[in-house]
């Protein structure tokens, strides 16, 4: 019975996921060439083929990796915790934290440029799962932002929660996107137009 292969040594999977995550992230699983992550993270194809099935395998390491950093970082709250009066606080503190993990960590903007270049992938590549329990949160977030009386009711949940995800992921791709100098004020100048479309209609 052959043995399970021993774990990547600290190094090797250092270069490997740095050369990864930055292709993946720049064009996407199909069209990232693994030659060039192995050949930029100095690893044989032998050496590869030992530790993963293929490229598709490869993405999905480097996701799990890197998002178990992010929900460490981010420390979403769970939507039902949260109050009217702490509701928008929290959220953007969220959002804050994000924006200045990517600043810090090149490797989680590379996460979320992933999660953008990647939504046609099968439903079990990590990506997918990530897509998955962000937007289902986002969801969460605005139904409980309703019954909290946050959030308008004059809408429909499902298109308030369409309306918002397109929005923010907007958002989310031109930041990561630009190198405008002043990147951060226009971001929070968005996302405050946002808050005002989601806020409750004057009576």
């Amino acid at each position: 019975m052959s043995r399970p292969p021993r774990p990547l040594d600290a190094a090797a999977s250092g270069r490997l996921l740095a050369a990864a995550a930055d292709a993946f992230g720049a064009r996407g699983l199909e069209r990232a060439s693994l030659n060039d992550v192995l050949k930029r993270a100095g690893m044989g194809k032998g050496s590869f083929y030992h530790w993963f099935a293929d490229k598709a395998a490869l993405h999905d390491w480097v996701v799990d990796a890197i998002a178990g950093r992010l929900g460490t970082t981010l420390r979403a709250p769970d939507p039902s915790s949260l109050t009217a009066e702490s509701f928008r606080a929290e959220l953007d503190a969220v959002l804050a934290r994000f924006a200045q993990a990517a600043e810090a960590d090149p490797q989680l903007a590379d996460l979320g440029l992933m999660f953008h270049n990647s939504i046609g992938l099968a439903p079990e590549r990590s990506i997918s799962r990530v897509r998955v329990t962000a937007l289902r949160w986002i969801d969460e977030v605005l139904r409980a932002g309703r019954d909290l009386g946050v959030i308008r009711t004059d809408l429909p949940a499902d298109l308030l929660s369409a309306w918002a995800i397109a929005s923010l992921t907007t958002l989310d791709q031109w930041a990561l996107g630009t190198d405008a100098p002043d990147r951060a004020a226009l971001a929070a100048t968005a996302l405050d137009a946002l808050w005002s479309l989601l806020a409750p209609r004057a009576a």
